[in-house]
């Protein structure tokens, strides 16, 4: 493919990703728990329920594979998919209307029912849409596309969900007895906007598929291959145990903002920006990172900083809450993007290239069966422990911290599987972390050029070569940051305003 086309075609997946995050910030997340809770008077089951209905539908990535390795028409298959995908949700946005007067105790399984099909085409479009984009994206390249990519559409999701935010806030106060319009304007907007990254996902070009025999070079054995490969089966039950371990408590953080802790949209908006600008500063940072270190360290160092954010929630009382909330969004907002980003490029990297779509659906449906059953047990766990209150000096641990616990264990030994995957030249965790407080360290000075020389050693190269050239360096370095810091104090602003325009113009 010409290197022209190729780089257009990437920038319009940029544009694609910003709608679509649009729309899954508009249509999911707080507003459809906020209206599932207040508008159709769901319980914790039933939020349990439609948080696994996504992970299920992964289970037909499957048949998406298939047609995929028959056909070779990965674009087609998302483009049909997505496009239906999106459609179904103008049903939800009937719901409060007079069509459904005589259906009021039903409405909550119509959702039920929508997101059910809508998530079964939107897996389907994803398996395409990896297979697809898989091709387009250069394999040396990918963990800082890919990076920027996120990082955008997470911005432009953060814009408008903090809109939308103070929209139901605004609505609320305005039309109380009028409740449902405000989300059903919600839910249009972001129906408006998936729709419309149709017309740019559309123009993005396919890579020719591989040559394919006569017989549609597809069989049963070339379908249960992945089944042989133990490496990915290691990445496989990783993936699976910690997505469970994950969404066992991730649809009851909104539950418990807005029912125990009474949290008014306009805050929850607030705290969902803290984590969106988490996840564009860490975006920028974590797409090098895989690309210069290897994926599974990003993987083990997300998942410790992951399993530590439970425990933020633990400390939360009603009143005093707004330091450890905004502390939990923050860190799941950085390091959820190291997680997702990292297990989205070991799996294109652990595949191979002829029956790749194959191995995307048997990874989705593992991830999937286990990321939907979790919800379900967290909603069960909750609801049999509701009752349960453990009585501390100035505290109460209720049955939903103790659920908060549990996920933060289940994800720690998750690990497990992780430390047992092989990636070629991959470095050390302690690398990502050292490369990390580099990249965070606005004054990286002398710890700056020593954990250079630490994380090069961690990939290989002679510690001892390194340290002759480097300490004239360091010298140099140490004694002019000195200098400059008694001659201007100010350097302390200006730098940080430097190294934040610098990010801002950086493309790659």
């Amino acid at each position: 493919m010409d290197n022209t086309i190729r780089e257009r075609g990437l920038r319009l997946s940029v544009i694609d990703g910003a709608f679509s995050a649009v729309m899954g910030g508009l249509c999911g997340g707080i507003f459809l728990v906020g209206f599932v809770l207040k508008v159709l008077d769901a319980d914790t089951g039933k939020i349990g329920v439609i948080a696994s209905l996504p992970m299920f539908a992964n289970l037909i990535q499957l048949l998406g594979s298939y047609i995929i390795e028959k056909t070779g028409k990965s674009k087609r298959l998302c483009l049909i998919s997505v496009a239906v995908s999106r459609a179904l949700w103008l049903l939800i946005i009937l719901l409060p209307f007079r069509i459904f007067a005589g259906l009021s105790d039903y409405r909550i399984w119509v959702v039920v029912g929508v997101i059910g099909l809508s998530s079964l085409f939107a897996a389907l479009a994803g398996v395409g849409w990896t297979s697809w984009m898989s091709e387009l994206v250069p394999e040396e390249t990918r963990g800082a596309y890919f990076g920027k990519r996120n990082m955008i559409s997470a911005f432009f999701g953060m814009l408008f969900v903090l809109a939308g935010g103070r929209f139901i806030n605004f609505w609320e106060m305005r039309y109380p007895h009028n409740q449902p319009a405000g989300f059903i304007i919600i839910f249009g907007a972001g129906i408006l906007a998936g729709l419309l990254s149709l017309i740019f996902l559309r123009a993005v070009p396919e890579t020719p598929a591989p040559p394919r025999p006569k017989d549609g070079g597809f069989n049963l054995r070339e379908f249960l291959s992945p089944v042989k490969d133990s490496n990915f089966i290691k990445l496989a039950l990783f993936g699976a145990s910690w997505i469970f371990a994950v969404n066992l408590a991730a649809p009851f953080y909104g539950v418990y903002m807005i029912n125990t802790l009474k949290i008014d949209f306009s805050t929850l908006t607030v705290f969902g920006t803290a984590a969106t600008v988490a996840t564009l500063i860490m975006m920028k940072i974590w797409g090098p990172i895989t690309d210069k270190l290897g994926n599974k360290p990003v993987l083990i160092v997300s998942s410790l900083a992951l399993a530590a954010v439970p425990f933020l929630w633990v400390s939360t009382i009603p009143g005093r809450y707004y330091i450890p909330v905004m502390g939990a969004h923050i860190l799941s907002g950085a390091f959820m993007a190291g997680a997702g980003l990292s297990q989205f490029n070991i799996l294109i990297k652990l595949s191979p290239r002829e029956g790749r779509s194959v191995y995307l659906a048997l990874y989705a449906a593992a991830t999937g069966l286990t990321g939907a059953l979790a919800p379900v047990a967290g909603g069960r766990l909750s609801f049999l422990m509701e009752d349960i209150s453990v009585i501390l000096p100035g505290y109460t641990l209720t049955g939903l911290h103790l659920l908060f616990i549990l996920s933060a264990v289940l994800i720690a030994v998750s690990l497990i599987f992780a430390a047992r995957i092989h990636e070629e030249g991959s470095s050390s965790p302690m690398a990502v972390v050292l490369q990390l407080k580099n990249d965070l360290n606005l004054q990286a000075g002398i710890s700056g050029a020593s954990d250079f020389i630490i994380i090069r050693a961690a990939r290989g190269e002679n510690i001892l070569r390194k340290i002759d050239r480097k300490t004239d360096e360091i010298a140099a370095r140490s004694e002019d940051s000195v200098r400059r810091a008694l001659e201007k104090g100010e350097k302390l602003v200006e730098k940080p305003v430097r190294k934040i325009k610098d990010f801002l113009k950086e493309d790659d």
